[in-house]
């Protein structure tokens, strides 16, 4: 397992991550965090540490191969052709101790907004009336 970046590596591969998936117009950055809690205390409590948090960040594509089934030939020529095109799993990780968290959290705000500036707005369909006595009603 690849060991966690410093907060300075995290950031710049965030901010690399971040623009490639914005410039190919399609894809997915997942961005979690979770506590991470001391391996070990003390049974008489004495060194109870507070815990640090684990952020977390892929671009979602897996190393798995496609779940469609093909006859064996088609398999093993898809699968050659796929591999060559496929990129490797982005993952990139680091540890956050309390005391640091929110100095860390406004830097990861700036990335992550300056990051999804280029999404584009959902276009919504516009609703058309219903044709039944669904409409407004008025009162004689």
């Amino acid at each position: 397992m690849a060991s966690h970046l410093s907060h300075e590596e995290f950031f710049t591969s965030l901010t690399d991550l971040l623009s490639k998936t914005s410039q190919k117009s399609h894809g997915s950055v997942y961005l979690t965090q979770k506590p991470l809690l001391p391996p070990t205390q003390d049974q008489d409590g004495s060194s109870i540490s507070l815990p640090s948090m684990l952020i977390r960040a892929t671009d979602g594509k897996t190393s798995a191969p496609s779940p469609t089934t093909k006859t064996n030939t088609d398999k093993s020529q898809s699968k050659s052709a796929s591999q060559k095109t496929r990129t490797p799993k982005v993952k990139i990780s680091t540890v956050v101790a309390l005391e640091e968290l929110e100095a860390f959290y406004t830097r990861y705000a700036e990335i992550c907004k300056a990051g999804m500036s280029g999404l584009k707005k959902k276009q919504r369909k516009k609703r058309s009336k219903a044709k039944g006595g669904a409409g407004k009603v008025t009162k004689s």
